[in-house]
């Protein structure tokens, strides 16, 4: 019997991923009317490694956005190690250290982009928050996120679908 249950109960474990999401699009996003979508703009990312930071510039690029590189390649690099030790364990922690090279001189933008994400699997993520900051007056102008309402959820969406619903709502009239 057992040997029948184990694989049974493996299977289950591997294949739940697939369900344990759920699609949907309920999203909320708010703009001012004082929102101009000609205007210049730039994506601000903490690590410049992070995936989401090109696939934003490239959906907004694509629907005619005025985009302004940041200045800035960011990320973690190796900085040796610590040792740690416990009562019968010593073991080597890597470190990382932050670095920022500057590559071009800074251009001024109109709006800065900036975003937080969690729960990024596959293709589909479970939090995004993305904010459209206006730099002269520092006012959010606009405003998208997902899930629509906060809590534990185990809903998910595409992240090319949520960056498409973000940029429809900014050329909306």
């Amino acid at each position: 019997m057992k040997t029948i249950l184990y694989p049974f109960l493996i299977s289950v474990a591997l294949f739940c991923n697939s369900g344990c999401y759920v699609p949907t699009t309920a999203h909320s996003f708010y703009k001012t009317s004082g929102f101009k979508p000609d205007a210049s703009f730039k994506i601000i990312a903490v690590n410049t490694d992070d995936i989401l930071l090109g696939r934003l510039e490239n959906h907004l690029l694509r629907q005619g956005f005025n985009l302004i590189s940041d200045n800035y390649i960011r990320g973690a690099i190796p900085a040796g190690s610590t040792t740690v030790s416990t009562r019968d364990t010593t073991y080597r922690v890597p470190n990382q250290e932050i670095m920022a090279v500057r590559f071009t001189d800074d251009k001024p933008a109109d709006y800065v982009i900036k975003y937080q994400y969690k729960g990024f699997w596959g293709n589909r993520i479970r939090y995004l928050n993305i904010n459209v900051v206006n730099t002269q007056t520092g006012k959010t102008e606009a405003s998208f996120s997902f899930p629509e309402k906060t809590g534990p959820s185990a809903n998910s969406i595409d992240v090319d679908t949520a960056f498409n619903l973000f940029v429809a709502g900014l050329k909306r009239q």
